[in-house]
This record gives C-alpha cells, structure tokens and sequence, in this order.
C-alpha cells in the first residue's frame, strides 16, 4: 500500500475514530425515555380522595390501588406524606423521609418499594385511627406513589426524574367550625424581570378554604398601580401559604402600599388589610457597595455548561484520538522507511 493512501485511510480513522468510541464509553450511548405514568386509586370512595367523618378514638380500615399504568415495569415507593398549601392554594404533599406529623400518624401506612409490572396493579389496606383528644376541624394526609428511581432524559444528560401521584386523606371530626384566614405582610421580589407582590397568609382555623382575592396596588402619591381578582385553590386547615400576584412591568423604586381583601362565601369569611407597605429599594451602580439590596432579575436562562459525565467521556475520546493519532503516524514512518 503507498504512502499516499495510508495517509487518506488515516485520515478516514481520525475522523470516525472519535464517535465510535463516545458510543462504546459509558453514558455516551442515546437510551429512550421510560415514560412514568403512576396512579393511587382511593377504593370505595365516590370522589377522587377519601372524604371520612370520624369521631375521637374512632378506627378505619380503607384500601388503594397503586397502579403502573406505562409501558414498563419499575419499582416504586409508596408512602404517607403530611400536607401543606402551595402558592396560591393547593395540594402540596412532603417528600419522602422527611418527617410525618399532625394526621399523617394517624395511618397505619408503611413505607416501601414494590415492583409493578407495565398495565399492573396493587391494592393495599392501611388504618386511620383517630386519637381520643383530637379537638373538632378538619385534618388532611396523603398516600403518595412515586418511581424508586430517577429516569434520565432520552439524552442522558439532564437530572433525573421522580414523578409523583397522591390521593388526598380528609378526616372531618364533628363540632363547632372556625374559619380563620390571617393576613400576614407583603414583600417585593423580581421574576423574569418582573416584579411580583407577595403576602403571607395563614389558615389558623379549622375548615379548608378557597378564597376570593381583591388585591390592589397603591404607590407613595396614592396612585392606583395594579388590581386584580384571583380565585386561590384550597388553603388547608393549620396551614400557612402566600398569594403572589405577578405584575405586568417593573416597579420603579419606591414605597407601595397594599389593600387585600379576601372573602370565602361558603364558609361565611371575610377579611381585609389595607395598611401592608413595601420598598423597592434603587439599584446599586457597578462599582458603588450601596447600603441596601440591589435589585436584580432572576436570571432564567438555560444552563449551557457540560454535565460532567459528558465531559469525561468527551475527555476520554479526545485523549484516544490523540493516541490514535501518533501511533498511525509511527506506522506511517516505519512503513516509509521500509519502501511499502
């Protein structure tokens, strides 16, 4: 073989050389994504959630169903999980391992992971038991179903997954029924170069509630900035939230003043605040330390650094190309030498 078409057989190499070895290193091979598609099916119940009415000390058995509903079979962990409200209202259900309170330790549910085979199903029975002490009001758990394990995108380089699914567990001890709902205080933060209004709210009383917010955004003159009407999901008995009401620009710094008013007509509540003050603090230029925060957008730009997995593997084909590399010239020579 001459010289000439050694060197353009190399050069072929060279080039393929790379990708043949980033589909044999580890984490360089393309895998699907296994898609999670999980459900917890309350037995016996005609809405999609247990709805009970127990007295003190009283004791039931109920069943669910875990299903698989995908296309593979994976193991998946299964857990009782105490409740909060989210922003703005809604189911928020505490992660696995972290810490079971208030209704949560009434269910006599065990965590653990089971198989569960593409299209398959498993029914379980676990006990709720109400202490004898427990005062009149509404309380709420949840069983949740969730996979074991991550589940890497199709690209194999994004953080893996856990899909979660609960069924809600509201346990109605009959008495007296206080809705409360407190206004805490209102604070000023930027998103995606926006400003957003927050205010705390806590539901100290013993019924959920799903309110009606009136909000209305003054500047220091009086002027009117902003108002709207928001329909919040549900605020869990004993719990706390916030509302955030997203504006339209950002606000110029400043003192702004707050009316919220909020009314729940089901449960016969209606409350309001019209003295919540917040500052918007003036940036600080480039270069002056300032004396306050600096107002600054979140930066929601995607992530364009390489995970470090890929950066080994395209490290480990870099170095093997080099090597390559050396070793067809040295053949190049030796074959040089030789006359072939």
């Amino acid at each position: 073989m001459s010289l000439e078409r050694l060197r353009q057989r190399r050069g072929w190499w060279l080039f393929l050389m790379p990708l043949v070895f980033a589909l044999a290193l580890p984490g360089g091979t393309l895998a699907a994504d296994t898609k999670v598609r999980l459900s917890v099916r309350p037995i016996g119940q005609s809405g999609p959630y247990f709805e009970l009415t127990m007295s003190p000390g009283e004791s039931k058995t109920l069943e669910v169903d875990l299903a698989n509903e995908g296309s593979a079979a994976m193991a998946v962990a299964t857990y009782a999980a105490d409740v909060y409200t989210i922003t703005n209202g809604g189911y928020g259900g505490r992660l696995r391992g972290e810490m079971q309170t208030g209704a949560t330790i009434w269910l006599g549910y065990a965590s653990e992971v089971v198989e569960l085979g593409a299209g398959m199903s498993s029914r379980r029975a676990f006990t709720v038991a109400v202490p004898t002490d427990t005062v009149p009001g509404e309380y709420i758990s949840s069983v949740v179903l969730e996979n074991d394990q991550p589940v890497l995108s199709s690209e194999g380089m994004s953080l893996g997954q856990i899909v979660r699914t609960a069924v809600a567990v509201v346990v109605t001890v009959p008495g007296p029924r206080f809705p409360s709902l407190a206004i805490g205080e209102a604070s000023h933060t930027v998103v995606t170069g926006r400003s957003e209004v927050d205010v705390e709210l806590d539901n100290g009383g013993n019924v959920r509630l799903r309110p009606i917010a009136n909000f209305e955004l003054f500047d220091a003159s009086g002027g009117l900035v902003s108002q709207s009407s928001t329909a919040l999901d549900t605020i869990y008995a004993h719990t706390p939230t916030r509302l955030a009401v997203p504006l339209a620009a950002l606000l110029q710094p400043g003192t702004y003043h707050v009316t919220l008013r909020l009314a729940d007509t089901a449960q016969a509540l209606s409350v309001e605040r019209t003295d919540l003050t917040f500052v918007v603090a003036a940036p600080v230029a480039p270069g002056d330390p300032g004396t306050g925060p600096v107002l600054t957008a979140v930066n929601q730009a995607p992530e364009t650094s390489i995970p470090w997995p890929l950066a080994l593997v395209l490290l480990g084909v870099a170095l093997l190309g080099v090597a390559l590399f050396g070793l067809l010239k040295y053949v190049g020579r030796r074959r040089s030498r030789t006359g072939s």
